[in-house]
């Protein structure tokens, strides 16, 4: 395979050129060449020399950022800005479970997620019974300082700027989405994003400790809440991704890696309500990206019942070989370059790296080049540069 470079330097036609790439690869079929998608996140904030909080906080520079990362780097897709968050918006309201870099924390840190049981035990029958208005009245209040209470001048002006603000990060967004497009010819990678019910029920809600206790003292709660979080979780999934170029829906996946459940609870409680909601996703026309944090290898047989083509397999540390054999016949595979070799590994192991990589599981196309995992600041430039050479160079079919 020789190197290859871009085709077009017009805007419009170089974002075909990657869609094009992109989508046929998801397809499970073999494009020009093997696409390039990188969640490059607070690595951008790095490349472009700006501080993590002026990127959680400023969305001119979460834009800014972007665009220098874009203009050096040959990826097909890009998942957005550096920052999911702004943390303006958050501030507004009084998040209790987001810290963000300047404020609870260093000028230059990863924002963090507080995990805490903000669902109680004896939530979850007024949660099954109408998990909105249970939403309303009692977890938003129990999540943002500025709504301690319902009704109030002080929580009903927090809910204006909390509303006022999420509108214009929507717009903002949906700004620099149009820019990259137009004057870079940069498609998405995904739109919208959705969560696996026992993730929203055991990450979100109850925490980690919480939702084992609920394995072991109340089963059944746990399951009727499941069941209630299944379409609740299509239709978010559904109204955050619409879409007219057949772009897929971002969906990471956390409690369901290996050994976190025992096969019976995996089966169960996880695995049961993940399906049906990739199932009423492709229903609906939208493809999902499998982002498969940690191990997923004891239930690759299990993935491959989802229909084809419906999701696309990402490996962080599942077994690439096995993926490939159980997987690879039905499903597009994306990975898994190891987020520790970019962050302390040299040029050379990188270009090795991915040459073994391309040459042993994309011959046959289906397959999307990508990190292991989310990329962060302790990523080196040049390893990054070094991937993009050595996929362009021994990823052309």
């Amino acid at each position: 395979m020789s190197k290859q470079g871009k085709s077009s330097n017009h805007p419009e036609a170089l974002y075909k050129e990657r869609l094009t790439r992109y989508l046929t690869a998801m397809e499970g079929k073999k494009p020009d060449r093997v696409p390039i998608r990188l969640l490059l996140s607070e690595f951008m904030a790095k490349y472009a020399g700006i501080d993590l909080q002026e990127i959680y906080y400023d969305l001119d520079k979460n834009v800014l950022a972007a665009d220098r990362v874009i203009a050096d780097i040959d990826v097909d897709v890009i998942m957005g800005g550096p920052s999911l968050w702004w943390g303006t918006m958050h501030d507004a309201v009084g998040a209790k479970y987001l810290k963000f870099a300047g404020h609870q924390l260093a000028p230059n840190q990863q924002f963090q997620f507080v995990e805490a049981e903000y669902m109680l035990p004896e939530d979850y029958d007024a949660f099954i019974a109408d998990p909105t208005r249970w939403i309303l009245e009692c977890l938003l209040p129990r999540i943002h300082k500025e709504f301690t209470e319902p009704g109030s001048y002080r929580a009903n002006l927090a809910l204006i700027k909390g509303a006022a603000g999420m509108v214009m990060m929507n717009q903002r967004n949906q700004e620099a989405n149009r820019h990259w497009r137009l004057d870079y010819g940069m498609p998405l990678g995904a739109v919208g994003m959705v969560k696996a019910p026992f993730d929203t029920l055991g990450d979100t809600l109850r925490g980690l400790k919480g939702i084992l206790r609920d394995l072991r003292k109340r089963p059944d709660k746990v399951l009727a809440a499941l069941e209630v979080l299944i379409s609740h979780n299509i239709y978010y999934g559904l109204i955050t991704s619409d879409n007219e170029e057949g772009l897929p829906v971002f969906m990471p996946l956390h409690r369901g890696s290996y050994p976190f459940l025992n096969p019976h609870e995996w089966d169960t409680f996880y695995w049961a309500p993940l399906k049906r909601v990739v199932e009423g996703l492709w229903a609906k026309g939208r493809r999902t990206i499998f982002y498969a944090e940690g191990n997923w290898t004891p239930y690759l047989e299990r993935i491959a019942e989802l229909p084809a083509t419906s999701i696309v397999f990402h490996v962080d540390q599942t077994d690439m070989a096995r993926a490939k054999e159980v997987l690879g016949s039905k499903f597009c595979l994306s990975g898994n370059v190891p987020n520790s070799l970019l962050a302390y590994g040299t040029p050379e192991q990188v270009r090795e790296y991915v040459k073994r990589l391309l040459d042993t599981y994309a011959a046959g196309g289906g397959f999307i080049i990508d990190t292991a995992g989310i990329m962060q600041t302790d990523v080196k430039t040049e390893n990054v540069l070094a991937l993009i050479e050595a996929t362009h160079k021994y990823g052309v079919y």
